[in-house]
């Protein structure tokens, strides 16, 4: 999936024909228009085999050029490129421009006239590989490019509206993505069977996810597998923050602009640029991006119906929030998850080490790295950037500082999510950041029933920003990157000023609360490890201090408490009250009396 390429691009030809006539011409016009071009020359090809070279300058190349004249079929040389140029267009996004001189498209998707007799001289000597050699006429002839004879217009004419066409193909060339990519080739294959369908049909792909799971990524690399099939293309990257630099109005200019391939007048109002839209673009068979779409009114402006677009239209989508892509039968929506641990490491090495694993003494502290990634490759590739070439001690000192204060560019990333919500969705979110992730929801919601937070509203919209998720056995989950996000969201607050504190989180901070008379009326939660010490200690009359406690709860985390050693696992919450504690344990609840005495 490498964005590299050493030329624009790569003309094929048969010497004798045309080096003399169009190839120079074009050749020297496209170095005139600095466009870095690789010409063929037949003088330096030596023997029968085909020359790793020549290979090579294909597969570098953004587009190809063969340029189809009387005797191309007859050089051995011509039609291995012509191989290569197909495989390379279907393998590395490669735009084949094919130039028909002086024959015509039937006569090379037929292999008639003077390709006829081509082919039967090389049945002999060639048998293998005509049949490839076939295949790759039959594919490029039905490719749009230019006919050309001597009698309907000279040749200038017909290479600066060639140089003018590879001019526009580069400015609109393939999307710059990444060369450190992991895991992505099962994703892009399901989404070809999902995108592919009927090519006479509209098609919209949603990708939807958590902030820093890789969304415009997918979506870059899906556009630039499907941009060869589209005259007309437009990406707008980063739609959210470009709307707020030049409005509704200017992504609505530069769709236009984009898809006519000609400067547009600025639009003065959405209604205008609607009504040029549903006018100007109907009927055009469109590729579009949107990346990063979290209002419907976006929607609505730039795409508004499916009908606005022509027949075999394909639309990419990329948002945090669900709702924005749930329309049956319009859209497809197709959800980005994080990376299991062995993609993850993957990715964290190649950009920490320049390789697939870690080096031997660095395992322990690249497992440590990755596992407090959650798989989240935002988070792996600016760890990896950060610890790139530093020593181990260095890593051990930042390591311990990302398990307490989440990077400020993964923090920036995945609070947008957050600032969209509302106060009572925010509170929720805070309360499960730091309290209630891997609890029984049904716990939870009875702890909110009297709390006014609307919680049944708030989780449906947590789960559809992918801020959380209730998994199969009903339990609260929350990502680990989003879990500190929202615990530092909530030190912030407090100014760092411990007596100020409304939730304590850290086992230390909370013991000094409760049992060293540091109490404030401000503390409403405490979320604990399990300390068989601890509990003795606490008695009715510190959590009375604690007036605003409103989750007085003790979480047990150790592992190795399982219950046939006579304890309640890992699944167990003891809530504290004045009068005792009540262990809940998937669903059912024991009372124990108070332990003040």
């Amino acid at each position: 999936m490498s964005s590299g390429y050493d030329y624009d691009v790569f003309l094929s030809f048969r010497g004798p024909d045309t080096r003399s006539g169009i190839t120079n011409f074009l050749y020297t016009r496209l170095l005139g228009a600095r466009i870095h071009t690789f010409k063929d020359d037949e003088e330096l090809r030596v023997g029968e085999e085909f020359g790793p070279e020549l290979l090579t300058a294909i597969s570098q190349s953004k587009i190809a050029i063969p340029i189809f004249s009387k005797g191309y079929a007859s050089s051995k040389w011509c039609l291995n490129e012509l191989v290569q140029m197909v495989e390379c267009s279907k393998t590395r996004r490669q735009k084949i421009m094919p130039i028909f001189y002086d024959v015509s498209p039937a006569e090379v998707r037929h292999q008639i006239g003077s390709y006829e007799e081509a082919f039967l001289s090389h049945k002999e000597k060639f048998g293998a590989n005509v049949s490839k050699w076939k295949a790759a006429f039959n594919h490029v002839a039905n490719l749009n490019g230019w006919v050309n004879s001597k009698e309907n217009r000279g040749e200038g004419e017909l290479v600066e509206e060639i140089v003018e066409k590879v001019i526009d193909e580069l400015k609109t060339a393939y999307l710059l993505v990444t060369d450190c990519l992991v895991g992505v080739e099962n994703h892009v294959k399901e989404i070809d069977t999902m995108m592919c369908g009927d090519l006479e049909d509209i098609r919209i792909l949603g990708i939807h996810g958590m902030g820093g799971v890789g969304k415009t990524t997918l979506a870059k690399i899906i556009y630039n597998q499907l941009l060869h099939h589209f005259e007309a293309c437009c990406f707008l990257s980063n739609i959210r923050e470009t709307s707020e630099l030049k409005g509704m109005e200017g992504l609505q200019n530069q769709l236009i602009s984009d898809v006519l391939k000609k400067k547009w007048a600025n639009i003065s109002n959405v209604e205008e640029g609607i009504k040029i839209i549903k006018e100007r673009l109907c009927g055009k068979k469109v590729l579009l991006l949107l990346d990063d779409v979290d209002q419907m009114t976006y929607w609505d402006a730039l795409i508004g119906k499916p009908a606005w677009f022509g027949l075999g239209s394909r639309i990419i989508i990329t948002c945090r929030n669900r709702d924005i892509i749930d329309i049956p039968e319009v859209c497809y929506p197709y959800e980005l998850m994080s990376l299991d641990f062995n993609q993850s490491l993957q990715l964290f090495c190649k950009l920490a080490f320049g390789r697939d694993y870690p080096f031997d003494e660095y395992v322990a502290f690249s497992t440590e790295v990755v596992k407090s990634t959650g798989g989240l490759p935002l988070a792996l590739e600016a760890i990896g950037k950060l610890l790139r070439h530093r020593s181990k001690d260095v890593w051990d000192v930042i390591l311990k500082k990302l398990k307490q204060v989440p990077l400020s560019e993964v923090k920036r990333k995945l609070k947008i999510s957050y600032d969209t919500l509302d106060d009572w969705q925010k509170h929720i979110f805070l309360e499960i950041a730091c309290l209630f992730a891997g609890f029984d929801q049904r716990i939870v919601l009875h702890s909110w029933k009297d709390s006014n937070l609307f919680p049944e509203e708030g989780l449906e919209v947590l789960q559809k920003f992918s801020l959380i998720k209730i998994n199969e056995d009903n339990k609260l989950w929350m990502h680990d990157q989003l879990r500190s996000l929202g615990r530092d969201i909530v030190r912030r607050e407090c100014d760092g000023e411990q007596k100020k504190k409304t939730q304590l989180g850290i086992h230390l901070e909370g013991l000094a609360v409760v049992i060293e008379m540091k109490g404030t009326k401000k503390v409403e939660a405490l979320c604990r490890k399990f300390d068989a010490q601890l509990l003795y200690n606490f008695v009715n009359e510190e959590v009375e201090r604690l007036s605003d406690l409103r989750y007085p709860e003790v979480r047990i985390f150790q592992d190795n408490w399982s219950s046939k050693d006579g304890g309640y696992g890992d699944s167990t919450c003891l809530l504290l009250s004045k009068i005792g504690i009540c262990v809940c344990q998937l669903g059912r609840q024991f009372f124990l009396p108070s332990l003040q005495q």
